[in-house]
């Protein structure tokens, strides 16, 4: 069963995602960032590779996609793998359930909260162990 582990209250989602994807390929796990558009992903992708561990990714659609540890999809046919799923969208990502991980990213904007309780709701109810990560604002 899916282990689901909600962030809240992130003031930086970029930097959290960051930090998490360098710990997940560090360990060697394979990774799915589940973003808004192929606009949010490119700028993502650009973010990881800037960064000084050297965290490979590539946009899902291309071509090198299976062979990469880190995929930044925005449609559900682009996702590859079934280990580590980032979403980063505000809706329940239907295919959750064949992810061995799922990190929900919630921000501190009043709609990402509600829509992040939602979700939190509907995977309580149907019986996924969840944690719960409050970030501490600064």
């Amino acid at each position: 069963m899916t282990r689901v582990r909600f962030y809240t209250d992130i003031p930086d989602r970029s930097s959290l995602i960051l930090h998490l994807v360098e710990q997940a390929v560090a360990r060697q796990r394979q990774v799915t960032i589940y973003l808004e558009s192929p606009e949010a992903a490119e700028q993502l992708s650009h973010s990881l590779w800037q960064q000084s561990a050297f965290i490979p990714n590539v946009l899902a659609e291309a071509p090198q996609a299976s062979l990469t540890p880190v995929l930044l999809a925005w449609l559900p046919e682009h996702i590859r793998q079934d280990d580590m799923l980032f979403n980063c969208q505000k809706t329940l990502p239907k295919f959750f359930s064949r992810f061995r991980h799922l990190f929900e990213l919630i921000g501190s904007a009043e709609d990402d909260k509600t829509a992040g309780r939602q979700r939190y709701a509907f995977y309580r109810d149907r019986g996924y162990e969840i944690q719960h990560m409050k970030m501490q604002t600064q």
